[in-house]
């Protein structure tokens, strides 16, 4: 074996342009593999980062009128929960969590931290314990934190940035949101619950939602309050089909006993990782499939060239052969060879995919979880080496077979192109290129679909005008705020002093913001149908500030935005939109009908409210999504604690009026920071983020693979043409004109094309139904994409083939009469 190595790497040095080719082509189909799996190794493959992964699942409530084999889960309440925690038999620990910021108040300014509120048993759940101090426990979860008052967690890095990794830091008081909070742990570096963007810099108990500051009902005994995800972990043995059926019962249970808030709802389960993963699992396994296809593109043109230089070395093989060398034995050397060439390429793959994986994850949506796992690391490496390997077999397999199989007599008779079988080889080599071609026709049509979708998507209309808003948010803490009044006296101070800045035109605030991913629903009667509980729709609710609709430029179609005189006290008001309107009053002016949606203050009953306007359709949801019927309620009336604000401006860059924004905000309370400040065009950007990196990178694919394909089509014809020298010279003697030889190789290249083609399209058929819930406003089957795509391919192929024809067409008959 040794001795064939280097036999294989003298054969590589004598032909040094033969193996430049191949390196770089190989190179570029295994970085290119490289580089994708590591994406998909990090968001797909790779286990969860704790303990017995496989024993976690989401937990959710589910609509039970929702189709589909695999209904989404929705958030719970915490009644809902604290049933499915009490009676379950199949779960060693149950837990729920929701994000909410919250306002570190220090000796200066108050900063604003990411925290997570969660269950008692949430980090048993996770099976992750604090590397100082103590887990949460069940009396730290109940009204006023149980003994010692309120607790919290902090993250790593917090600890470490804020108090210089302090060991000292337990039993330390920290202000949250204007309430103390006592530090009892410390999590470990890396750890990060949900798995996300931007990891949690702390975490406190449910404890602040069991009470309210001016005793109302708290959010723990509202039933039909949803807003919790759910997670939990599986006893030894049980099976998620045993867990959620075991939830079903109790859920089925629950449903009888309180129809008003549980009718229509089940429960559901998910494992952890299928539920983070979500929607991305197709598109990134679609993109790994089109750089293996990229892959057999490159190995089919290295195998070429190797048939290529298998009949060039044809009088050698043959002398091997005569003295003494068996089939298996020379077909062990060439592929010792052609192993050695997919060693280099693989060296060469592994430092593209390092530069590629670094412009991936720069590139990579940051709604794609798992993101910050993707890296080079053994199993990327170890991928790296079996699929050059792997490569190296495959392309070297055919080339080596073919030049094994020699006639010694016509081999050592011939000259240097001697060797037997060369119809053989020539149809292997038109059969490569015909699968080339027709790879290349099926990622093409595939690249075309996904840049017709993300152009489309571009320039969907969100409803409202996004150019010079600038957007943050603020949260009011409640034992600061604990009053409707309070809040609404707050944003009336504040809005004010908003549109004084200067370069600002109007200003408001809403909740939750158009495109920010949030979304809350309300069920809502309608006076003239009334329904009973549980059986009502329900409808996609705002609650918007003054002049919300004049700053996010969304048009009042019918009747009036909310008014000065719409206040706390006043006439119960409420604006609808365009879909709404046509969806539930078909046909009817709309403006005075009465609607009663779910909401309220004070824990007063629900109101029966005048609709006095009908707002355009906005985009909430996302730009792909469908317009939605949505419900507008007054902030004056029903006030949001949490809302964006949003100011509209007249400078180019709306960001420049943060500091003054936040001045505005500190000079009506200092305690209050902002967080997600953005420019709205970022939400825009956002919505488009994973639609734009989809079709990027299957673009580049199917570019590579266009470039490689055009290669091949070059390579084989002027194969083709260097071995039917004799042929055409024979031609041109008997009068044949240069323009009838140059018809004969073009004609034979465009043969095999139109072949290809009718496989690719056959090909693209089948693979573009797996686009279809990836692409926006175009079918998967659109015609003129796949015209587009086979006169694309037709062009390129005739250009591949033009210049041996062309070098045909111009041979010297009697040069050529005298080549062997």
């Amino acid at each position: 074996m040794l001795n064939d190595i280097q036999y294989g790497l003298r054969q590589l040095i004598k032909n040094p342009v033969f193996t430049l080719v191949a390196v770089i082509t190989l190179a570029l189909g295994i970085g290119a593999n490289t580089a994708i799996f590591s994406v998909v190794d990090a968001v797909l493959l790779k286990p969860l980062p704790f303990p017995a992964p496989d024993q976690i699942v989401a937990v959710g409530q589910i609509d039970t009128r929702e189709q589909g084999p695999t209904p989404s889960l929705d958030s719970m309440c915490y009644p809902d929960f604290f049933d499915f925690r009490n009676q379950n038999r199949t779960f060693s620990n149950l837990a729920v969590y929701r994000n909410q910021p919250f306002a570190l108040v220090g000796e200066q300014e108050a900063q604003s931290v990411r925290g997570e509120k969660v269950s008692a048993e949430f980090f048993d759940v996770l099976g992750i314990k604090p590397i100082l101090g103590r887990a949460f426990s069940r009396p730290d979860e109940q009204p006023g934190g149980g003994p010692g008052g309120l607790k919290v967690i902090l993250g790593h890095d917090l600890w470490k940035h804020n108090f210089n990794s302090d060991p000292a830091v337990l039993g330390r008081v920290l202000t949250l949101d204007g309430r103390p909070y006592t530090v009892i742990g410390v999590m470990p570096a890396g750890f990060q619950f949900p798995i996300q963007t931007d990891a949690p810099e702390l975490y406190v108990t449910i404890a602040e939602d069991a009470s309210t500051v001016d005793g109302t009902k708290p959010i723990t005994e509202q039933r039909g309050s949803h807003g919790l995800e759910g997670i939990g972990r599986l006893k030894s043995g049980v099976t998620i089909t045993q867990a959620a059926a075991n939830l079903r019962t109790i859920a089925a249970v629950l449903e009888k006993k309180y129809p008003e808030t549980n009718t229509h709802f089940s429960a559901g389960l998910l494992p952890l990782r299928d539920d983070l993963v979500g929607d991305v699992r197709k598109a990134l396994y679609i993109l790994f499939g089109a750089v293996v296809c990229v892959l057999l593109i490159a190995n089919a043109n290295v195998a070429n060239l190797l048939l290529a230089r298998a009949s060039v070395r044809g009088k050698e093989i043959a002398l091997r052969a005569a003295l003494g060398a068996n089939r298996a034995r020379i077909i062990r050397q060439l592929l010792t060879e052609s192993v050695l060439l997919a060693a280099i390429g693989g060296g060469l793959g592994l430092l593209i995919a390092a530069w590629a994986t670094s412009a991936l994850i720069a590139a990579v949506p940051q709604n794609i979880p798992r993101a910050s796992a993707i890296q080079l690391d053994g199993a990327v490496f170890a991928f790296t080496l079996i699929i050059s390997l792997a490569t190296g077999i495959v392309f070297g397999l055919v080339p080596a077979w073919h030049a094994s199989h020699v006639d010694l007599n016509t081999a050592l008779k011939a000259g240097t192109r001697g060797g037997s079988g060369g119809e053989g080889k020539h149809r292997v080599r038109n059969a490569l290129v015909m699968a080339e071609v027709a790879l290349a026709m099926v990622l093409l049509i595939c690249a075309g679909l996904l840049i017709q979708s993300f152009a489309r998507l571009g320039r969907v209309q969100p409803g409202m005008r996004t150019e010079h808003l600038f957007t943050a948010r603020i949260g009011l803490p409640e034992v600061a705020y604990p009053h409707p009044e309070k809040v609404i006296a707050f944003f009336d101070q504040l809005v004010p002093r908003l549109r004084a800045i200067p370069g600002v035109e109007s200003a408001s605030f809403v909740w939750p913001l158009p495109l920010s991913g949030s979304v809350n629903v309300s069920s809502f009667d309608i006076e003239e149908h009334p329904m009973p509980e549980g059986q009502q729709p329900d409808s996609v609710t705002r609650i918007a500030g003054p002049d919300y609709f004049k700053t996010a430029g969304v048009p009042i179609l019918q009747g009036r935005a909310f008014a000065e005189t719409d206040q706390f006290k006043s006439l119960p008001v409420v604006i609808v939109n365009e879909r709404f309107a046509q969806k539930f009053f078909p046909g009817q002016n709309v403006i005075g009908k009465h609607i009663k949606p779910s909401w309220s203050t004070d824990d007063k009953p629900p109101l029966m409210r005048t609709i006095v306007g009908v707002a355009g359709n906005v985009k909430h949801r996302s730009l792909a999504a469908d317009f939605t019927p949505e419900i507008y309620l007054s902030a004056s009336q029903i006030p949001a604690g949490t809302p964006s604000l949003i100011v509209r401006t007249n400078i180019s860059d709306p960001a420049g009026i943060t500091s003054a924004v936040r001045a505005e905000v500190a000079a009506v309370d200092r305690n209050i920071p902002l967080t997600r400040v953005r420019i709205f065009d970022e939400y825009m950007s956002r919505s488009l983020s994973r639609p734009r990196f989809n079709a990027l990178l299957l673009s580049i694919f199917a570019g590579t693979a266009l470039l490689l394909t055009a290669i091949g089509i070059y390579g084989v014809m002027a194969y083709s043409v260097s071995q039917r020298t004799n042929e055409i010279g024979i031609r041109m003697a008997l009068g044949a004109a240069q323009s009838a030889i140059f018809r004969l190789v073009v004609g034979q290249a465009m043969t095999l094309v139109g072949i290809s083609l009718a496989l690719g399209l056959i090909g693209a058929f089948a693979a573009t139904r797996l686009l279809n819930s990836l692409l926006y406003g175009v079918h998967a089957w659109d015609p003129l994409t796949f015209a587009a795509i086979v006169f694309l391919v037709s062009i390129v192929a005739f250009l591949a083939a033009w210049l041996p024809a062309r070098r045909a067409a111009r041979v010297d008959p009697v040069i050529a009469l005298r080549t062997e």
